[in-house]
């Protein structure tokens, strides 16, 4: 008894004067002792960041009958002048109606897939069915946004304007930024086209955020940009300038060789919703769940067909701006 009192009394006392030298070994983070540690698992989980989808809201939104592969939407090309005539007894002058074309959708199919394994199911608290339909479920409304967004990029515009007294994305500069003159011309060329700002279909700008900056920075929007009492306020929607809807979103296209070739800049669209843009489906976002009992997963299908287009390409104006 007395050896062994004095070897733990020997041992004792050289971690003691050694306790510098075997400092890592009373660190919780060390191999040591990590086994041995308790974890508490919150049964929540924080969601990376999402790029917020807004397109849709302001889209012309139709879904194609069960048993048709195309949709063809009617629209108006122009209005027609008609000639008045007044002499007696005589036939009048009449107007041929030809101004009526079409914008066929062709809904395609677009599919994704996601696994979990039995196993995960079955050992985490954390509720991996709710993780992969919202997944999911995010994934079908980006693709969408995205879509209508590059349709909209793709319209023969009304007008395409750019920042600072830039003709073309060559000759821009840095420090021809968005600003709220801009916004302004584009509204005066949907006006011209014969186009009028109304509630139920207003005229409504997208910009990204490096966008938004400059605006915010400028006065003359932060003095302008406000809300009546009862107005609807949009998803993504930071403010109303003379009337038009300000939505920011990462969605507008980028480019990185503008100017000299180097500079970076975005392209904002100024339009007039539900009319110059559109989306038919002919299966809207669906997800199904699947148990595969040999292989031991949940498997996850997002199925859903559409098209986006554009519709009145005189209703869209297109700005092209530089970042710095």
């Amino acid at each position: 008894m007395e050896l062994r009192d004095s070897i733990f009394d020997i041992a004792e006392n050289e971690m003691k004067t050694k306790k510098l030298e075997f400092s890592g070994e009373t660190n919780t983070s060390s191999s040591g002792v990590s086994t041995v540690q308790g974890k508490e698992w919150v049964n929540e989980i924080l969601m990376f960041a999402k790029q917020n989808t807004f397109f849709e809201q302001f889209a012309y939104v139709k879904t194609a009958k069960k048993g048709n592969k195309d949709v063809a939407l009617p629209i108006i090309t122009s209005n027609l002048t008609f000639t008045s005539f007044s002499t007696e007894a005589t036939a009048r002058t009449k107007t041929e109606i030809t101004n009526i074309n079409a914008v066929v959708f062709t809904p395609a199919p677009v599919k994704y897939g996601a696994v979990i394994s039995d196993e995960v199911v079955e050992t985490t608290q954390v509720d991996m069915f709710a993780l992969v339909r919202d997944q999911l479920g995010y994934q079908a409304a980006y693709q969408i946004d995205a879509s209508c967004a590059t349709a909209i990029a793709a319209a023969s515009p009304a007008a395409t304007i750019y920042g600072g007294d830039a003709t073309g994305t060559t000759s821009l500069e840095s420090g021809d930024v968005l600003t709220p003159a801009l916004i302004n011309k584009a509204q005066r060329y949907l006006k011209q086209n014969g186009w009028i700002n109304e509630k139920s279909r207003p005229f409504v700008a997208f910009i990204p955020s490096v966008c938004e900056e400059a605006l915010m920075n400028d006065s003359q929007f932060t003095n302008a940009s406000e809300y009546g009492g009862n107005e609807i306020v949009m998803n993504g929607e930071i403010g109303k300038y003379l009337g038009v809807k300000i939505i920011s979103t990462e969605q507008c296209p980028s480019a990185t060789t503008w100017g000299s070739g180097a500079l970076s800049g975005h392209t904002c669209f100024v339009l007039k919703a539900k009319v110059s843009y559109g989306i038919v489906y002919r299966k809207e976002p669906q997800i199904e769940t699947e148990y595969k009992k040999d292989e031991g997963m949940y498997c996850f299908y997002l199925n859903m067909a559409y098209m986006a287009d554009s519709l009145q390409d005189k209703a869209i104006v297109l700005i092209k701006v530089s970042d710095e």
